[in-house]
């Protein structure tokens, strides 16, 4: 048999190996995802399951489900948190030199970034910008109308009607049919806030769930107190809506887990829904709403509250009075330990660690901390 070999010009292989280059170098990566998260790979439009470290490349699109969140880095190591409710596509470079952007169709998004001259282009249905700056918030309505809050930064945001530059503490809008405006931010982290971190504060075996509520639950429940909180709300049946007080707590706790507020400060007052609202002023810095904790739940809460005010002791006192009132609820042992480990007490925090992995194995709060622990055992 006779084969032909065709040869392709020097310069030809060249500038496809360059093109597969500048794509290579634009993806971003699918870090975390918490509930349901899809990806529309570019040219189609069909979406499947996202995976942990996936790669997204220029054209892919992403998006999130109720009560769902993303993390994704961006190629010029910008992570981007993601909301729930979100659908967003990664853009080629507007031009050579410049990073991969990003178009944001509907939702909201945080961006933080370590490195001080990094600059994110970006565009939604209304408006485009490119920020230069380390953390931002952008958000898109149902109807278009699209918000920037710049923490720190600078950003130029201009549509056909006109432009707004703005700096650190501002705010950006665009309303259709409309030049953007800007104007000053008075409190940026009630913006932010569903995009920060809540840990599991409630103890179930507080909540009196009837015993018909516990069998409706019992893989959601059965996935908490192993500290798995995603798990937990991924197998919280879909559709369902308990009506009694303890019911409508275990839920607010899933929501506060992945940034969703609404539901823990609307709930009526009692020491698990209270708990639950700590964890918040705490994240806010502000002031308290627990006075004494009364239960497990509420002395956890109390000690991330006392941390938000720098008093690590009043804290470590807190945490352990939590696990004193419930012996067997993990996330206050993994709390014991953190706070043990910040005053460099080791084998108190390992003895600490080992109860609470032994109650919750898949709280990755405290798989995290053994990590550094054995660290700083040198293994």
């Amino acid at each position: 048999m006779n084969y032909k070999i065709q040869t392709f010009p020097a310069a030809l292989i060249l500038a496809v190996a360059l093109a597969g280059n500048v794509f290579a170098a634009n993806d971003a990566l699918l870090l975390t995802l918490e509930g349901k998260v899809e990806i529309s790979p570019t040219g189609q439009t069909s979406w499947t399951l996202g995976t942990t470290n996936q790669t997204l490349r220029v054209g892919d699109r992403l998006r999130t489900s109720l009560r769902s969140r993303a993390t994704v880095r961006l190629s010029n190591l910008t992570t981007l948190r993601v909301n729930e409710l979100t659908t967003l596509q990664i853009q080629p470079p507007s031009a050579v030199g410049k990073q991969a952007g990003l178009d944001l169709k509907n939702g909201s998004t945080y961006f933080f970034s370590r490195e001080r001259g990094n600059e994110t282009e970006f565009r939604t249905p209304l408006a485009s910008g490119a920020i230069r700056g380390t953390e931002f918030n952008l958000a898109v309505a149902d109807d278009g109308r699209s918000e920037v809050t710049l923490i720190d930064g600078a950003v130029n945001l201009a549509n056909n009607l006109g432009a707004v530059d703005l700096v650190s503490g501002e705010q950006g809008v665009v309303e259709n049919g409309k030049a953007p405006t800007k104007t000053a931010v008075i409190n940026a982290i009630n913006i932010i806030q569903w995009a920060l971190y809540y840990p599991g504060v409630i103890d179930p075996d507080e909540l009196a769930l009837t015993a018909a509520e516990q069998d409706t639950l019992a893989a959601s429940l059965a996935a908490y107190r192993s500290g798995d909180l995603l798990a937990a709300l991924a197998n919280y049946p879909e559709g369902l809506t308990l009506t009694s007080d303890a019911g409508k707590i275990y839920h607010a706790a899933l929501d506060l887990a992945i940034g969703q507020l609404a539901a823990a400060q609307s709930l009526p007052p009692s020491p698990q829904a209270d708990a639950l609202r700590e964890v918040i002023v705490a994240v806010k810095n502000q002031p308290a709403v627990i006075a004494q904790p009364a239960s497990a739940s509420q002395s956890l809460a109390k000690s991330y509250w006392l941390q938000s005010q720098s008093k690590l002791t009043e804290a470590l006192a807190a945490a352990r009075e939590a696990a004193a009132k419930s012996p067997n609820f993990g996330f206050a042992h993994a709390r014991i330990a953190e706070l043990e480990f910040s005053f460099g007490h080791t084998a108190a925090a390992l003895t600490a660690l080992d109860k609470s992995l032994q109650l919750s194995p898949r709280n990755a709060q405290a798989v995290a901390l053994k990590g550094f622990l054995l660290a700083a055992q040198n293994k």
